[in-house]
């Protein structure tokens, strides 16, 4: 009966976990126009927003060793299931040359740097910050070399609209001074919205972790593999939902941006936040079973990346491979 009332509430929190996103992606809606508030939406709900909702309550709750099979599953279920999935829905899904020249290696760069700061066996404070740092850097590089394009969600880590010679300051300015010219109504709605999408966030990610952690003791597996299996795949659910819509509306050829950017922002963005926050241990099934598959999984994605495509014969070999983490996870065999 307890397992029963602990998975009840862990299935309403998720829910309230994603509607809470949905709230604050509607907010975001009212602030900007709308070719750039589809953008942000995306990229608040898609690469950021629940990682780092659980993430942030992990450490603030006592239990960051939550936040590393979160970041790591979330990225895992990105590369592996998402993009077996699309690939398999599209048959022979394309990958546009862009995210083979900049995102890919920007992924492979992500990746060494979290190895880096993972390897000894601890994230600390500066090693955090050092990732959150890079992931900065590398949006200003790639930003810089960029052209004036539609804001998607590449943005977060790709600003399209930060040309060359352009400042930041001028950049985040002429994006976010759109919103100020809405109507107060809208003004209002969309702040109360917003608001209260933020606040459904914190609430609903703090019953997640809870009933996550009562769900594990019930069933005697560690909270962490847990994380790394079915938290991973509910805070990736944004990126598969917007992965089906993209390929429901054949638009193949941006399928896999979400993917490369969610990835990027996992690794540097939110373990670099949270780090900073509180050390981040790494523990024995991340070490030992989720860094070995994510790199496995990354080398993966950058050769089908270079060959620039990815077929539905290799997509059922992406999902062959994530049954196989999760056997090794459960220790199978």
């Amino acid at each position: 009966m307890e397992l029963f009332i602990w998975s009840a509430i862990f299935v309403v929190s998720v829910i309230a976990l994603l509607r809470g996103a949905a709230w604050f992606a509607s907010a975001a809606a009212g602030f900007f126009s709308k070719r750039a508030a589809a953008g942000f939406a995306a990229i608040a709900i898609g690469a950021a927003l629940p990682e780092l909702s659980l993430a942030l309550v992990a450490v603030l709750t006592g239990r960051p060793e939550l936040v590393l099979p979160i970041v790591l599953g979330s990225s895992i279920v990105n590369i592996l299931l998402v993009s077996g999935l699309s690939a398999i829905a599209a048959r022979n899904l394309p990958i546009n040359r862009e995210y083979a020249d900049l995102d890919a290696p920007l992924l492979a760069a992500s990746t060494a740097i979290f190895y880096f700061c993972a390897a000894d066996g601890q994230i600390v404070f500066l090693e955090g910050m050092l990732m959150f740092l890079s992931f900065l850097i590398c949006a200003v590089f790639l930003a810089a070399r960029g052209r004036i394009r539609e804001f998607t969600p590449r943005d977060i880590v790709r600003p399209g609209m930060f040309g060359a010679g352009r400042g930041l300051i001028e950049m985040v300015g002429s994006r976010f001074s759109r919103g100020f010219n809405a109507p107060a109504k809208i003004f209002r709605g969309a702040l109360l919205l917003g608001l209260g999408g933020a606040l459904l966030l914190a609430i609903a990610a703090d019953f997640t972790v809870e009933s996550l952690a009562g769900i594990a003791a019930l069933v005697a597996l560690p909270a962490t593999v847990l994380a790394l299996s079915v938290l991973a795949i509910v805070a990736a659910m944004p990126e598969l939902w917007a992965s089906v819509k993209i390929i429901a509306q054949k638009r193949y050829e941006v399928a896999m941006g979400n993917v490369f950017a969610s990835t990027t922002v996992n690794l540097l963005l939110v373990a670099g936040i949270a780090a900073m926050f509180s050390p981040l241990p790494v523990d024995v099934a991340v070490l030992e079973v989720a860094l070995p598959f994510f790199i496995a999984a990354g080398v993966l994605l950058t050769v089908s990346a270079f060959s620039r495509k990815i077929n539905a014969g290799q997509g059922w070999l992406y999902l062959f491979f994530y049954l196989l983490f999760l056997a090794k996870l459960l220790n199978w065999f």
